[in-house]
């Protein structure tokens, strides 16, 4: 009798490391399975990344064309205005409108 206690628990012990192994290869298998899932995400992530990248650069330039744009406009404006004088003095003169 007195070597049942001890043999009782290395039986225990026994049945605790098997529970414990099976344990962690269950764990290890849930995060292969988690892991394959998701093998492809960082390669999404970065060609995703490297989109955005790629529409800031196209962003950045597109500001550059259109205050472009907007001082060709002004400056074009300013022309207008002097041709426009230039009209109305031409008219004066020539007497195509009353003053």
């Amino acid at each position: 009798m007195a070597d049942a206690p001890e043999n009782m628990t290395l039986h225990l012990l026994r049945e605790m490391r098997d529970e414990a192994a099976s344990f962690r290869a269950e764990v290890n298998g849930r995060f292969n399975e988690v892991d394959s899932r998701f093998n492809g995400v960082n390669s999404r992530f970065d060609k995703l990344e490297f989109e955005v990248a790629a529409m800031r650069a196209d962003q950045g330039r597109m500001v550059g064309i259109l205050e472009a744009l907007h001082e060709g406009q002004q400056i074009q404006g300013s022309r207008l205005n002097v041709i426009d004088g230039r009209l109305a003095q031409i008219e004066k003169h020539v007497g195509l409108v009353k003053v």
